[in-house]
């Protein structure tokens, strides 16, 4: 070994080094949130996540978890670690990309300065890429993406190690990643083409364009063979082979799938003999290829085993190969059109049978419906404007500029596509790693929220207004990371560098940024008003992008040789490349990346549960409303009697059938219905068909309707069938008070409180399996269990039943209280007090929002709702003359929650905190608060005031938003004690409104 190689391998390790350092400074200790809280519990008991599943990532998590050593707090801590580990891995791998690809522009006996200018430039590339926004993201937290990256990494630095070494060992070595690497994410799969490309330029003697374009191609197709015929379609061959043998031959389950994959193992085993004898060299190394891709791919055997377990997380139960087949293929998130099909405003012309659907029957599998396909009259090729949500239609309308009646065509699709799908939901987040990043804020296309910037205000405003007097949800957010796009444009100077030294390595790099960044994009065909950002998903393109940087140093050197000697040049370029990447984005982006000591998603998850009553059943969203409760129950063993029902799951009949079944101290729910009257295929979707009822229906009458197999009980569908359906929304439920008292859901002294019958209408214009499962629930749980709903559910969840619930923490308990005519209340303000009062002081703990040293968005959202419910509380309490309650939980809260202000939205929170206060005569605490409230509005607006009109009319709602919060703010403070403080707010107001009703009139 040389003294480059030596040195090499040494820096290589030194910044797998200081990457962990980094990341574990950094590190989130426990629970995050969005998909993390589910990857840690199916990790810790091997369950079964959501589709398409992680299985090698849940294995690698497990063994992590091993390390806590009996503690269940810290296994958290150490499957975080897991990504800490693999992402300074990527890191490593990286580098010696970098240097593997620089040192092909030198002789192969360097000199030292050559070999020092190599290790420059990886050693700055890997570094931006170590503090790179979205990569930093997903380093410090239990999440896929990290250990998907570092998959990406190992395999084009292998490609790049066969190419200098060419040993088709390197190749077999690339199929058993690509083929590991489906167990976590499918990413890896996207540097295929780039790889092939390597493969063609070392070993066609003369490359040319047609034979470059021809490489590319079969990259692709690669690509796509390997997702889909060995993904998908292997699996369901399996299937289609297991439904002969049990079916037609009467074998058992299973039967047919292990001879199916025997006869493929056997096959391949036969190829390779075969192509060993008869040296047919390529034929053998494509088919030994196939083999470990398929060793690889081995890892969702795990799937199939635990599913067939039934571990308490089993989401879709893959435990055969059809349902196994639809998992892979992630049926359940629906169909997307890319290259031909709808647009928004398409009517359904009909429908087409595309396929045939089974379930697993007592003995031979049984068809549960047939698969179909809708046919619409307004098409065109390349649709990116398809979702007919209401909400989507509207953003759709508004992004494009068109009118209400006006159809989108094929240059309004065009233009969504490079104006949102590329610019919005692409280089916006690319441009947020190496430009600069405005702030933290979820936007949809605001130009005061998550946009790129620059630093560089005479170039920013040309996009986002005026920079001269920018707002405090700019200026104080720590999301506000200026690089002025010294990051971007060393490696833009990497990309001329390399073009002009070599053009084969320049488009290979260009290949693997353009497949896994621009390709997801048409890929994905994204919908608009997405949940969250979605950056984590291009993070393979942004690895791309690194490498040139680490070319940037390179090409300062170059520039700088042509007046310096070589070492000054050197010496020069390397401060530059580390000054103007790593260290810049180092410095900017520690404190929004910062997540050691939080805990604010675990306590979250604690004080959801802890607002419920022993044994509750607690109906929940997906993701953050559903995630860390799992974790917390499954992982720490945490209030595990309360069954957690996430309603996007509860169409499915096997998420049914783990409900009927214990869980821990849950007792199984009380869901009368059988089996074969919810599996899949039947009762999936109840039309609305109005029969005349005038009174409301009994829900009991309702439930054994909608359960019917009588013929009378059904009505006929457009294809011919039979199906139950719902023939009112206008349901009752009778209310046995006695029933109430004896089972602890009131007390007695509150019986005159109590309605005879719950009266509700059913608010959707159809019912599905999951609401007849609530239906269920509700009639035969007879109060024996309390029955709570989350309190971030969309409307429609609620089925009707809002004015039934009350507040109890984070969650909504079912009462059969009686609501007064002229109570008109939101339900976020209807409280029941003593037990939220109780809740609230003993077993809710907010304190972690003020330890963190950074609140992420979704922290803050939690905050904000906190802040509503505990005015809410505290309010309700002083009503009803308990002001000494009050105080105490408006002091907690000022103690606990946090006082920071993020946002207009945020200012109505402070309003009405303000207000309660001044109920409490806290003087001292609602002046401090208003004084802050106006110090913020009066950046915010003033910004907003100095900008052009047209800005200002693309803001009005923010505007109106912050005037009246100023005007109540007015209102509030002329009550007060604070004369001086009233008169600032007044001509405050009066300044503004000079303005905006100059520009807004």
């Amino acid at each position: 070994m040389n003294t480059y190689q030596r040195l090499n391998n040494l820096a290589g390790f030194i910044l797998f080094g200081m990457a962990t350092l980094v990341y574990w400074l950094t590190m989130e200790p426990t629970l995050s949130f969005w998909d993390c809280g589910e990857f840690i519990a199916a990790a810790h008991k091997l369950e079964v996540g959501h589709q398409p599943g992680a299985p090698l990532f849940l294995m690698i998590g497990k063994f992590f978890s091993l390390l806590a050593m009996g503690n269940t707090t810290r296994i958290a801590y150490w499957v975080n670690f897991s990504s800490v580990l693999f992402s300074a891995a990527t890191i490593m791998f990286l580098y010696w990309t970098i240097t593997a690809l620089a040192s092909k522009l030198y002789p192969k006996e360097k000199n030292n300065i050559q070999i020092f200018s190599v290790m420059a430039a990886g050693g700055v590339g890997a570094l931006a890429y170590t503090f790179s926004d979205t990569f930093w993201f997903s380093a410090v937290e239990a999440e896929v993406y990290a250990l998907s990256t570092l998959f990406t990494a190992i395999v084009f630095w292998a490609i790049l190690k066969w190419e200098n070494e060419p040993d088709n060992r390197w190749l077999v070595f690339i199929a058993f990643m690509v083929g590991l690497s489906i167990g976590v994410h499918l990413l890896s799969l996207l540097a295929i083409p780039a790889i092939v490309l390597v493969y063609y330029y070392k070993t066609v003697p003369k490359p040319d364009v047609k034979g470059t374009i021809k490489a590319l191609l079969f990259g692709c197709l690669l690509v796509g063979l390997v997702q889909f015929a060995i993904v998908q379609y292997l699996v369901l061959s399996a299937a289609q082979a297991d439904l002969f043998f049990v079916n037609t031959l009467g074998l058992g389950f299973g039967s047919g799938a292990i001879t199916f994959i025997l006869i493929v193992i056997s096959l391949i085993a036969f190829g390779i003999h075969y192509t060993v004898k008869h040296r047919k060299y390529k034929l053998n190394l494509a088919l030994v290829c196939v083999a470990f891709i398929l060793f690889g791919f081995s890892s969702y055997f795990m799937i199939v085993i635990r599913a067939n377990a039934k571990p308490n997380i089993n989401l879709s139960n893959p435990d055969q190969p059809f349902s196994l087949y639809g998992y892979l293929g992630r049926t359940s998130y629906g169909d997307t059109p890319l290259l031909y099909g709808r647009t928004f405003d398409a009517r359904q012309t009909g429908i087409k049978e595309t396929g045939t659907e089974y379930r697993k029957g007592d003995e031979k599998y049984e068809e549960s419906g047939k698969t179909y396909k809708a046919e619409y009259d307004n098409n065109l090729i390349f649709p990116r404007t398809y979702s007919q949500k209401p909400n989507h239609i509207a953003f759709y309308r508004n992004w494009l500029g068109l009118g209400e009646n006006e159809t989108p065509g094929l240059g309004q699709n065009l233009s969504f596509f490079g104006s949102y799908q590329v610019g919005f939901m692409y280089m916006r987040y690319f441009l947020w790693n190496f430009a600069g990043r405005q702030n933290d804020i979820h936007s949809q296309g605001s130009f005061k929220e998550g946009n790129w910037i620059s630093g560089i205000k005479s170039l920013d405003a040309l996009r986002l207004g005026n920079q001269a007097k920018l707002p405090p949800s700019v200026t104080e957010n720590e999301g506000n990371n200026v690089f002025y796009g010294l990051p971007l444009l060393l490696g833009l100077a990497g990309i001329v560098f390399l073009y002009r030294k070599n053009k084969q390595l320049t488009l290979v790099i260009a290949t693997l940024f353009f497949c896994t960044g621009l390709a997801i994009i048409f890929y994905l065909n994204q919908e608009p008003l997405q949940v969250r950002e979605r950056d984590y998903a291009y993070v393979g393109s942004f690895y791309a992008f690194a490498i040139f940087i680490g070319f940037g140093v390179l090409a300062v050197k170059s520039l700088f040789q042509r007046f310096a000697p070589a070492k000054v040049s050197l010496a020069i370029a390397t401060i530059c490349g580390l000054l103007a990447a790593p260290v810049l984005m180092g410095s900017q982006g520690w404190d929004d990346h910062n997540r050691s000591g939080k805990r604010t998603a675990i306590d979250f998850a604690k004080n959801y549960l802890n607002s419920c009553a022993p044994n509750a059943i607690l109906f929940t969203n997906a993701d953050n409303d559903t995630y860390p409760l799992w974790y917390a129950q499954e992982v720490e063993g945490i209030r595990t009697d309360v069954r957690v029902v996430n309603l996007q799951f509860l169409a499915d009949s096997d998420y049914i059938d783990q409900l009927k079944k214990q869980a821990y101290h849950s007792a199984p729910l009380p869901i009368a219905m059988e089996r074969h009257q919810y599996q899949k295929g039947v009762r999936d979707y109840f039309p609305y068909v109005d029969y005349g009822f005038t009174d409301s229906v009994e829900l009991k009458d309702l439930l054994a309707v909608l359960t019917s197999d009588s013929k009378e009980d059904k009505v006929e569908m457009q294809g011919g069938s039979f199906e139950n359906f719902l023939p009112t929304k206008k349901l009752k439920l009778s209310i046995d008070a006695r029933q109430l008292v004896k089972t602890k859901t009131i007390a007695a002294k509150d019986l005159n409180k109590v309605a005879a019958k719950m009266e509700w209408d059913f608010k959707k214009d159809f019912a599905t399996k999951a609401d007849l499962a609530i239906f269920d629930i509700l009639v035969h749980n007879n109060w024996e269990r309390p029955v709570y709903f989350g309190s971030s559910l969309s409307e429609d969840t609620y089925i009707g039943l809002d004015k039934y619930l009350q507040l109890e923490g984070y969650a909504y308990r079912l009462l059969p209280y009686q609501k007064a005519a002229n109570d008109h209340r939101d339900k976020s303000e209807v409280t029941h007090t003593a037990v939220m009062y109780h809740n609230t002081m003993r077993n809710m703990n907010f304190k972690a929002f003020h330890k963190t040293k950074y609140l992420d968005p979704e922290s803050r959202r939690v905050a904000n709702d906190t802040w509503v419910f505990q005015n809410a509380l505290a309010n309700n309490l002083i009503t009803e003359g308990k002001k000494t309650m009050a105080q105490q939980v408006m002091t907690k809260s000022i103690k606990e929650l946090p006082l920071k202000l993020y946002s207009l939205h945020d200012t109505l929170n402070r309003l009405q905190t303000i207000s309660t206060l001044n109920r409490l005569n806290d003087r001292q605490n609602a002046s401090l608060l208003a004084r802050q409230t106006l110090s913020f509005l009066d950046g915010e607006l003033s910004y907003m005031a100095s900008l052009t009109p047209a800005m200002q009319h693309s803001s009005v709602r923010d505007i109106q938003l912050g005037m009246y919060v100023l005007s109540e703010l007015d209102e509030l403070t002329a009550k007060g004690r604070e004369p001086k403080l009233n008169q600032q707010i007044k001509a405050k107001f009066q300044e503004l409104e000079e303005i905006f009703s100059r520009t807004l009139s």
